[in-house]
């Protein structure tokens, strides 16, 4: 049976991940080289890694690598930051494993589930099920992913680039109690030689950017460069703001300060239009134009 790259381990930003690859490239951290068989898909949780290499060109003579990675759970639509992919679990996938649990993860769900439900006591005619979706707000898990073109020293001579993939698991519940890869020796405490790895999106951005043409993109387009780690943003029109109650972020920050919500969207074309509008309280002390005198002395007789 296949093992996780790593266990019990956060990929805080792309420093990690680059050191992850390495471990990889010099065979001090083992690399997938099939599609997760059942067994392997059970054991998923919080926690793991995995680093795989897209099957291409390039590996087909060879056998390994896979077209894309399967986990068998279901996920909703990716949010970028910076140079990760962040997934998270369809809400129909935790409850279905609630009442039929697969997976080791799923089954201490349903445990702590059922222990609440008996132990819970009914307060102002609020049923349990609310307490029951926070529970499962914060155990839902988190599917990161990282990839990278990689030049082996190797495979230069032979003009073989290959793709490799991270991907790893966690849950707002289990995020502090995951270590990280300073703690590794050989892994974290080595340096990434320059040119081996190359993110895999820096080619994409710029293709996007050449599709907009001559359309500006504003600083909350998910095709602009990102400033900073501090925040997972979701796509398309939806931006999220920093939290004001949160301090600011350290020099090395991680991508996990905040789980990303959207926005309401705004037109811009009508905010530019209400911020141009006259102040109410200039209208009502502003007078208008002074009536014909004609007009006055009849409006008199009218109303006497």
């Amino acid at each position: 049976m296949q093992q996780p790259t790593l266990q019990n381990v956060k990929i805080r930003s792309t420093r990690d991940a680059l050191q992850v690859f390495h471990g990889v490239a010099t065979h001090r951290l083992p690399l997938i080289t099939r599609r997760l068989d059942a067994e392997e898909r059970r054991n998923i949780m919080p926690g793991n890694v995995y680093v795989w290499e897209e099957r291409g060109a390039n590996t087909e003579p060879t056998g390994l690598g896979m077209e894309r990675w399967t986990d068998g759970m279901g996920w909703g639509p990716s949010r970028v930051r910076d140079e990760f992919l962040f997934y998270h679990q369809k809400d129909s996938d935790t409850n279905d494993d609630l009442l039929n649990p697969v997976t080791p993860w799923a089954q201490m769900m349903s445990d702590r589930f059922a222990t609440n439900r008996r132990s819970s006591i009914r307060l102002n005619n609020r049923p349990f099920s609310t307490d029951a979706h926070v529970l499962s707000e914060a155990e839902r898990l988190i599917k990161q992913t990282y990839s990278v073109h990689v030049s082996l020293p190797g495979d230069r001579s032979r003009g073989i680039v290959r793709k490799w993939h991270l991907t790893a698991y966690f849950s707002p519940s289990t995020l502090d109690g995951l270590d990280t890869i300073d703690n590794i020796r050989g892994v974290g405490d080595v340096t990434v030689p320059e040119g081996w790895f190359r993110s895999a999106r820096i080619g994409r951005n710029r293709r996007d950017s050449r599709a907009h043409g001559a359309n500006s993109i504003s600083p909350d387009s998910p095709h602009s460069p990102p400033a900073s780690m501090g925040m997972i943003p979701p796509p398309n029109s939806h931006q999220r703001l920093p939290s004001p109650s949160h301090p600011p972020s350290p020099p090395a920050p991680s991508v996990y300060h905040n789980i990303p919500l959207p926005l309401p969207s705004h037109s811009s074309n009508s905010h530019h239009s209400m911020s141009q509008l006259v102040p109410l309280e200039i209208l009502v002390r502003t007078s208008g134009p002074k009536r014909d005198p004609a007009d006055e002395l009849l409006l008199r007789r009218f109303s006497s």
